[in-house]
């Protein structure tokens, strides 16, 4: 390979090529349509509405809001074209962020067919726990597209890989740079430090996972022997573990030393737009705070929306559901009033979440009702 081709120093992870992957090495649940069982998403998109609104109702009876009351000023039409104009770039940066992944791996696809799979993301990611929710729709949905299901895992990975390791960077970087965006208090403070340590542990952990995976196989399986030598899994499921996190971590780092040997423009270009959306993602509740005739300070606004995200991607609940509003109300408390504040909560989770949510819906009834029609 031309040094032209190289955007990264070769590596000594022996690449794969992923177009080859069978449909059987992914999950039988991945090659599925999600309306097969419709109750069992049903039931997490329940406790999504009704953590959401017990999230927002304890940060409002925190900050000793009265009532939730639309303002005026965000109903502006100057005010209402910002707002527009920024979904607009971060639905296509979400979009365009997968597409210069699969075009690293050598994908041939059009942008206005990942357009749907950027809603439907949004949908099924926020009634799933965990970082990886959603996974299983998008390779479904990819596979429809004539993306391979090892290839189409392999690209909504690495997306959501550099989507953490980005948040992972910037939020302990604006916290230790940046000190004054710090909740104002001890506690506070010492919350936001504790983050950061985590966070930078977490990105050792992932740039470890690239370089020597057979580290961290190893430490898992010493971990899991433990495990069953106090009885607490039995040597089966120590065995199947075992080899599912060997496979796994194998896999992930071939795949990504892959992403990272593409050509520069498309490496790059993935690398660019998820930075764009991260951006954008993080400036929604500042647009809002200016929209609202707040002084802000962007460092502060973006740094506090970098750790209350971190959150979300480990927050058990259906799309960090309860968690996002009461750390974002903990961590925005001494820059917003009381009422502004549930307002913003509430304005900012409608535009980034449930207007994607509905959409993807929408989507997603469409598709299911057409793949039904198909012979």
């Amino acid at each position: 390979m031309s040094a032209n081709n190289l955007c990264f120093p070769p590596t000594t992870v022996e690449s794969r090529d992923l177009h080859v992957t069978s449909p059987g090495s992914a999950p039988p649940e991945m090659q599925q349509s999600p309306g097969r069982r419709p109750l069992a998403w049903a039931i997490p998109a329940f406790l999504f509405l009704t953590l959401s609104a017990m999230g927002l109702w304890l940060a409002a009876h925190v900050t000793g809001a009265q009532r939730l009351t639309l303002d005026p000023r965000l109903l502006d039409p100057a005010a209402l074209a910002s707002i527009t104009a920024l979904l607009i770039v971060y639905y296509l940066s979400d979009g365009l962020r997968l597409y210069y992944v699969l075009r690293a791996l050598d994908v041939p696809v059009r942008l206005r067919k990942l357009l749907p799979l950027v809603f439907i993301n949004i949908l099924f990611s926020n009634i799933t726990p965990l970082a990886s929710g959603g996974g299983f729709a998008q390779v479904w949905y990819l596979k429809g597209q004539g993306v391979s299901v090892g290839t189409s895992a392999a690209a909504t990975t690495i997306r959501t890989i550099l989507a953490m390791a980005a948040i992972f960077l910037s939020a302990p970087a604006l916290q230790f740079l940046h000190p004054t965006q710090a909740i104002n208090g001890g506690l506070g403070r010492a919350m936001s430090q504790s983050l950061s340590v985590l966070m930078l542990v977490l990105l050792a952990g992932f740039i470890i996972l690239l370089a020597r995976p057979t580290w961290l196989q190893r430490a898992s399986n010493g971990l899991l022997r433990a495990l069953r030598s106090i009885r607490l899994i039995s040597t089966a499921r120590q065995m199947r573990w075992s080899d599912a996190l060997g496979r796994e971590t194998t896999a992930f780092a071939q795949g990504f030393h892959q992403f990272l040997k593409a050509p520069c423009r498309h490496s790059l270009g993935a690398i660019l737009w998820t930075l764009i959306f991260l951006l954008v993602l993080f400036s929604f509740p500042g647009l809002l705070m200016v929209l609202l005739d707040y002084q802000i300070d962007w460092l502060s606004v973006i740094g506090s929306l970098a750790v209350v995200t971190f959150l979300m991607y480990f927050a058990p609940t259906p799309g960090g559901a309860g968690f996002a509003e009461l750390a974002f109300a903990g961590l925005m408390a001494t820059q917003i009033t009381g009422s502004d504040l549930v307002l913003v909560i509430f304005v900012w989770r409608c535009l980034t979440t449930y207007l994607g949510m509905a959409l993807g819906l929408v989507v997603s009834a469409l598709l299911l009702a057409r793949s039904g029609r198909a012979p």
